[in-house]
Order: C-alpha cells, then sequence, then structure tokens
C-alpha cells in the first residue's frame, strides 16, 4: 500500500466523523465494545492516561468511566471534527481533548503512567510516521509506563483468515456506502490490514523506540490484537 500523508489521512477521517461510531457498531457485529474492554484491563489502575487518535472518544470515555477519583484523561486526534464527536458523547470537564499529531504529542516529557490507541496502528504505519510516534508515546510516558494499542489484524488460521477478508472485501465495503456513501474510502481499511507490519517487525520497532517486553496477543482468533510495551 503506497504511503498517505498523516493530513489527508486527518481529512478522510473528519468526513466520516459524523456516523464513524455508528460504523464502527455495526461492522465489527458490536464486538468493538468487547475489543476495547480487553484494553481497558491492560492499564487499569492508571492515573494519567494519553489517548492516541481518541476518534469519537469512545476509549477516553471509556477509561474516565472505569476509573477512580483523580485519574485524568486525555485524548488527542489529527480531526477536529472527530474531537466534536467525542465532546458530544458526555459531559462535564474530562476528558480533556487536545488536536495533535502521533508523531508531535503536545504534551510534556513522562507526565504519563499509560498511553492507549484503538484502531490506529495501522493509519500511523500507512501515514509513514510510526517510529517517530513510537519515540512520542515513549517520551510521554513516565518510567515503567505502558502502550497499549488495539488493532485489526489478519487471524492465523487459514480458514478464519479466508472468511475474514472475503468479509472485508464485501460486507465492510457495504456498510461503508450505507453509512458514508461517497465518502466512503473505498479499499483503504482492508489494504491499511494488509499493509501492517508482522508481529515480529513491530517488536523491533517498540524496542528501538525505547519499549521493552513486548507482547502481542490476538483477540477474537485474530481478527483484532493487542500490542503491548512497557517503557
Amino acid at each position: 500500500m503506497d504511503p498517505v500523508p498523516p493530513p489527508a489521512i486527518g481529512r478522510m477521517f473528519s468526513s466520516l466523523a459524523g456516523r464513524y461510531r455508528a460504523f464502527n457498531r455495526w461492522s465489527s457485529l458490536g464486538l468493538d465494545t468487547r475489543w476495547r474492554r480487553c484494553l481497558l484491563k491492560e492499564v487499569s489502575g492508571a492515573q494519567r492516561v494519553l489517548d492516541l487518535g481518541t476518534g469519537t472518544g469512545d476509549l477516553a470515555w471509556g477509561i474516565q468511566a472505569s476509573s477512580s477519583a483523580g485519574t485524568v484523561v486525555a485524548g488527542i486526534d489529527l480531526s477536529l471534527d472527530m474531537l466534536r464527536q467525542a465532546r458530544h458523547y458526555g459531559e462535564g470537564g474530562l476528558p480533556l481533548w487536545s488536536q495533535g499529531s502521533a508523531a508531535g504529542i503536545p504534551f510534556k516529557t513522562g507526565c504519563f503512567d499509560a498511553v492507549v490507541s484503538a484502531f490506529v496502528l495501522r493509519n500511523l504505519w500507512v501515514g509513514g510516521v510510526l517510529p517517530e510516534s513510537l519515540r512520542e508515546c515513549a517520551r510521554v510516558l513516565e518510567s515503567g509506563g505502558r502502550l497499549v494499542f488495539l488493532d485489526l489484524t489478519r487471524p492465523g488460521n487459514f480458514w478464519l483468515r479466508w472468511g475474514h477478508c472475503l468479509y472485508n472485501r464485501t460486507m465492510v465495503p457495504l456498510w461503508g456506502r450505507v453509512f458514508f456513501g461517497k465518502e466512503w474510502p473505498g479499499s483503504y481499511l482492508a489494504n491499511s490490514i494488509q499493509a501492517l507490519p508482522s508481529p515480529q517487525d513491530l517488536r523491533q520497532l517498540f524496542e528501538e523506540s525505547g519499549f521493552s517486553h513486548f507482547e502481542h496477543r490476538p483477540l477474537s482468533g485474530g481478527v483484532v490484537s493487542l500490542f503491548i510495551g512497557k517503557k
């Protein structure tokens, strides 16, 4: 897959913002909420959490709701339209929302004990900014902090992979055209899943960026995976 500049990715997601949450529910058959809960367990007890590429804020709101009083959650995204949707889904002064790039996170060094991200890792890779984004995540994490990515991946089982590929090439575009019409970005989603590096290559990128104890944990047969690093 040819690289897509991050500003173009930001504009693409801005055009999808209004119905993005509903699309995620339908296209994942409702499993996206379960997958996010698996991610939440990995940062249970964290007091200062950054949600990278927060989108409509599902993950940030989930962390805020499940955390103890005093927990600070921040969400950043390239798209102001996505951030407007995120604010719309809750009330109060938290989470903290900010427009920003993963390759230049607008927070001080060592100010978080966890960085999380849902369905963004592929976009960082396709956008050509994954190495610098990982370095930025390491910078804003304190020593011992955790980075946890959740993203769509390719199942290891042949038949499950075949069915998964078929679903992504047929049903997902159908849902996309229903929800977004002419704004649907064609084969971008399926191609970005195929483009994601192997867990072995991602391990090397994590380690080169300052993370240790890398873990790849497939969920739902590998339809999605958690990628975990500890600083």
